[in-house]
């Protein structure tokens, strides 16, 4: 199924003028301005900080191989 770029971005463009809670506008431009958006920023600072953690422990060579990260989940 082909999607008609120029109608999603009509669609786009229609909703955002709509749009009238200026927080909701802001993040919007924001998103827009970033070029690549990095996930972690959107993290609060104590999510970072686990992040920071957990990857502390990787180095050290305290993780444990993807395989058996996937079987304990049963995925």
């Amino acid at each position: 199924m082909t999607m008609d770029i120029q109608a999603e971005k009509l669609s786009l463009v229609q909703a955002i003028l709509d749009i009238e809670d200026i927080s909701l506008i802001k993040k919007m431009k924001k998103i827009l301005k970033k070029k690549e958006h990095d996930w972690f920023d959107d993290l609060t600072e104590e999510q970072q900080q686990a992040v920071m953690r957990s990857l502390e422990k990787l180095d050290r060579g305290e993780g444990i191989p993807h395989e058996e990260a996937i079987a304990r989940l049963g995925l």
